[in-house]
């Protein structure tokens, strides 16, 4: 689903939609409708990874009307969490903050952190990850994010306009090992580290894991071999969008020991099987807000 980087497609989300979102910002939401049912009519891989994720989200018996529905409601969140990006210059944390209405779990994430040897924060791709990451930073100095550049230079310039002015320390995927021990020295510095542990990103190491009633899913397994390589607690954390309101959900902390585990050890390790969990319990909870544009089924497109 990568488009080469002069692919028209590219130029014109990139050039035009994403330029018209920020010149004009109250067409945003009907322009994203329009690039939603757009790309699921003629964009076919695109459809058909949706709704096989869809089908995952939903379960086996679920109707195929019911995964077709999700599937579209996945696209046009997709394109709304695009828009709040693009839309984000000159809006302060707080004001972003200010749009969680609903914020449970924060007894257990002090238990956590109350170990002193840092935290790692979990996540799906779902609802909105900067509001949640402006939250976090009322009671938390210095967090760290793992994630890969968009292919979209405007999308990427704004995102990470958005992150600097969170004061957010962001690493690369691509920075590899560097990246790697720069997040250990964080944990071992007693920091947060925040992740997603739903999608295997490009230069991303990834194993197969029963995920979602399927046996046949690739997931990443940074989330678990970092927590346990500094022994620190990871804390499931998911955002929910409730109309123009947010709620953000800490599930309970999975409480780890200093092990050394290599990728092939993660899937039946009992810390990533309780992430796996957490994973489940959210996307389930809503499966249309999964943003769940990536293949995870091994040898599916």
């Amino acid at each position: 689903m990568t488009l080469a980087v002069f692919h028209p497609a590219r130029i014109l989300i990139d050039g035009v939609y994403f330029r018209a979102i920020r010149s004009w910002p109250a067409l945003a939401p009907a322009m994203g409708r329009a690039v939603a049912m757009g790309g699921m009519a003629v964009a076919p891989t695109w459809r058909r990874v949706l709704r096989q994720n869809a089908r995952l989200a939903l379960g086996p018996m679920a109707a195929e009307s019911q995964v077709c529905a999700v599937a579209a409601d996945m696209a046009l969140n997709m394109q709304r969490s695009i828009a709040d990006i693009l839309l984000s210059q000159g809006i302060s944390a707080d004001v972003l903050a200010a749009r969680i209405s609903k914020f449970s779990g924060q007894h257990d994430y002090r238990a956590a952190r109350a170990q002193g040897r840092g935290l790692v924060v979990a996540s799906a791709h779902m609802g909105a990850f900067e509001p949640s990451i402006a939250l976090l930073r009322k009671f938390e100095p210095r967090i760290h994010v793992l994630f890969h550049p968009d292919p979209m230079p405007r999308f990427e310039r704004a995102r990470s306009a958005l992150r600097q002015s969170l004061g957010v320390i962001e690493h690369a995927v691509s920075n590899g090992v560097s990246a790697w021990a720069a997040l250990q020295d964080a944990l071992r510095s007693n920091e947060v580290v925040v992740l997603h542990a739903d999608r295997v990103m490009p230069m991303q190491k990834g194993s197969r894991i029963p995920f979602l009633g399927a046996q046949d899913t690739v997931l990443p397994t940074g989330a678990v071999r970092l927590a346990l390589t500094c022994g620190s607690p990871i804390v499931p954390t998911f955002c929910y969008r409730h109309a123009e309101e947010l709620e953000v959900e800490m599930m309970a902390p999975i409480y780890c020991e200093v092990e050394s585990l290599r990728s092939a050890q993660v899937a039946s390790h009992p810390v990533q099987r309780a992430l796996v969990a957490a994973l489940e319990t959210a996307i389930r909870k809503h499966p249309s807000q999964w943003l769940a544009f990536m293949q995870i089924r091994n040898g599916e497109a």
